[in-house]
C-alpha cells in the first residue's frame, strides 16, 4: 500500500470518527460545556500528561543494555521528540523519530534504540491486559453497549499482538544464535554490500532486546510501567472531574483501557477522531449522555495534544532540528 493511500485512509478514519462523535451533538452545547469546564483542572491534565511521558522516557533508559548511564535529559528530550511527531507527522513516524533521536544525541546505534522500542511495546501490553483485567474485576463490562463491544473486541486485538510480540522478542532473546544463522542465511541472497548491512543492522537490533534476560530489570520496568499508566489513568479522572462528569472512583482506570485501545486504531495524526469517539463509548459504559461525552472527549483530546506537541517542538527547536528534517528518522543508518 502507498503512503499516500495509506495517509489518505488515515485522513477518512479520523473524518468519519469526528462525524459520529459530532452527530447529534449541537456544536454551540459543546462550547458551552467547554467554557464551563474547571480549567485549573485542565492545566493539571496536562501537567500529569508531561510527567506520565517523564516516567516513560526513564524507564526507557532501563530498557537500554549500554554500559553508560544516558541521562534523563536526553531521554526525555527523544521521548517528546517523538510523541511530537506522531501528533503532528503521519504514519506514526514518530516511533522511528524517538530512537533516532536520542541516537543522534548520544552517538548509538538507532537500530539497537528501535529494538527497545519493539521491547517497550510488548511491556505497555502486557501491561495494559493486566489493567484490563483489574478494570473487568471491578467493572464488568457488557457486550451490549458500544464500549462494551469495542473493549472486547480490542481486548482479543490486543492479546494476540501482545502474545505474537511477546513470543518474537523472547524468541530472538533465548536463541541469538539461531536467529543470526536464519538472517545470515537470508542476507546471504543479497548482494555483498546490502548482505553486510543487512547483518549489521540485525546484530543491532539483537543487542536492544536484552530486558527478558534481567528479571530484575524486569520488574524494575513493569513496576515503572504501573506508574506510568497510573498518572495517565490521574490525568483521565481529573479530566472528569474538570467537567463534573460523576463517574465511580474506578472510572479513569476503564476509560485508561478503553482509549488504548482506540488510539490502536490507524488514524491521522494526533489519533483524532478515534480518541473522541473512544471516548464516548467508555463514558457510555456509565450512562454518561452523550452531550457530556462529546465536550469531555474534546476537553481531554485537547489536554493531551497540546503538552506533548508544544513541549516535544520545545526539544526539537532546542536540538536545532526542523519538522522537515524528522523525515531522516527512517532513512538514516543503523
Amino acid at each position: 500500500m502507498s503512503r499516500a493511500l495509506k495517509l489518505g485512509l488515515g485522513i477518512a478514519v479520523s473524518a468519519v470518527c469526528v462525524w459520529i462523535s459530532m452527530k447529534d451533538v449541537r456544536l454551540s452545547e459543546v462550547l458551552d460545556a467547554l467554557r464551563r469546564a474547571n480549567w485549573l483542572g485542565f492545566v493539571g491534565a496536562m501537567a500529569l500528561t508531561v510527567f506520565g511521558f517523564w516516567v516513560r522516557a526513564v524507564r526507557w533508559r532501563s530498557l537500554i543494555a549500554i554500559p553508560r548511564r544516558l541521562s534523563t535529559d536526553s531521554l526525555f528530550s527523544a521521548t517528546m521528540i517523538g510523541f511530537m511527531a506522531n501528533n503532528v507527522l503521519p504514519f506514526r513516524l514518530g516511533e522511528f523519530v524517538r530512537p533516532w533521536a536520542l541516537a543522534r544525541r548520544e552517538n548509538l546505534s538507532k537500530t539497537t534504540l528501535l529494538a527497545t522500542i519493539v521491547v517497550e511495546r510488548a511491556v505497555d501490553m502486557l501491561t495494559l491486559l493486566a489493567i484490563l483485567g483489574i478494570s473487568l474485576l471491578v467493572h464488568p463490562i457488557s457486550e451490549a453497549t458500544e464500549g462494551g463491544r469495542m473493549v472486547r473486541a480490542g481486548a482479543g486485538v490486543l492479546l494476540v499482538l501482545c502474545v505474537a510480540l511477546t513470543v518474537f522478542v523472547v524468541a530472538l532473546e533465548s536463541q541469538p544464535r539461531l536467529a543470526h544463522a536464519v538472517i545470515g542465511a537470508m542476507a546471504g541472497m543479497l548482494p555483498a554490500g546490502a548482505r553486510d548491512r543487512v547483518i549489521k543492522a540485525v546484530q543491532h537490533f539483537l543487542e536492544g532486546l536484552g530486558l527478558f534476560r534481567d528479571l530484575t530489570r524486569l520488574a524494575w520496568v513493569f513496576l515503572l510501567s504501573f506508574a506510568m499508566f497510573g498518572v495517565y489513568t490521574l490525568a483521565l479522572s481529573l479530566s472528569m472531574w474538570s467537567l463534573a462528569i460523576p463517574v465511580p472512583w474506578y472510572g479513569g482506570l476503564v476509560m485508561l483501557v478503553i482509549t488504548a485501545i482506540g488510539i490502536m486504531v490507524p488514524a491521522a495524526p494526533g489519533y483524532i477522531g478515534t480518541l473522541n469517539l473512544a471516548c464516548i463509548a467508555g463514558l457510555a459504559l456509565f450512562g454518561v449522555e452523550k452531550d457530556v461525552a462529546v465536550p469531555f472527549s474534546w476537553f481531554y483530546f485537547v489536554s493531551q495534544w497540546l503538552p506533548i506537541t508544544a513541549v516535544g517542538l520545545y526539544y526539537l527547536n532546542r536540538e536545532g532540528l526542523s519538522l522537515r528534517s524528522l523525515g531522516q528518522a527512517e532513512e538514516s543508518p543503523a
